[in-house]
């Protein structure tokens, strides 16, 4: 146990010291959804990550949303997060990155006409400009598994067998014309990983799958 914690700090402290970009200074928006046990209800949390050297959580905002997961009064929400942003970076980001979880692949269309229409506007009142947006959703109810090639190559697989923490698949498997990806992020029990799959539905910023 006093092993594993020891190699635990000794990871959390390689990835503060080293820098996750270097060049220009973006934005990350987590959209993630937290249902409530004891009430019939959800409500939407909101995180932007700066690009600090040691990356830390600036601002968190609550909304609302229907069944649907449809954010509500998107425009004003995303507005205050980048202002918040602005306040402690002082400068406004080159680069917006935004992460939608719970959003089913019949909606993808709903969500690039209304969300990002709801991200573009607060963005273009503020600085009358178009933004430079990464619009990526995060699906991990999927029934894709991944198996080693070589399971008992330690170069592919952890001690419980399953593909390295860190593993990105990006082509094979993934949709013949659209940007998509899958992600094992991290360590799994032991059997079969269940990565993340991950739907890039516009990207200005020209991104690939591993610098996302």
């Amino acid at each position: 146990m006093r092993k594993q914690l020891h190699e635990a700090r000794e990871q959390l402290v390689r990835q503060r010291l080293l820098p996750p970009k270097t060049g220009p200074r973006w934005l990350t928006i987590m959209a993630l959804s937290v249902h409530k046990v004891t009430v019939k209800s959800s409500s939407m949390g909101w995180k932007t990550l700066s690009s600090t050297i040691i990356i830390t959580i600036s601002e968190i905002q609550m909304a609302p949303h229907t069944r649907l997961r449809e954010f509500l009064n998107l425009q004003n929400i995303f507005r205050e997060l980048l202002l918040a942003f602005v306040e402690r970076s002082k400068q406004r980001p080159k680069q917006l990155i935004f992460y939608r979880d719970g959003v089913s692949e019949g909606q993808f269309k709903q969500v690039l006409e209304q969300e990002i229409h709801e991200i573009e506007k607060a963005w273009t009142v503020l600085y009358n400009e178009k933004p430079k947006i990464t619009f990526v959703v995060v699906q991990k109810r999927h029934h894709t598994r991944l198996f080693p090639s070589k399971p008992k190559d330690c170069q592919y697989t952890d001690k419980s067998g399953n593909i390295r923490a860190g593993t990105v698949v990006d082509n094979n498997i993934c949709h013949p014309t659209e940007f998509d990806f899958f992600l094992c992020g991290h360590a799994g029990a032991k059997g079969t990983s269940r990565p993340t799959h991950y739907h890039v539905l516009r990207d200005d910023n020209k991104f690939t799958a591993d610098a996302l």
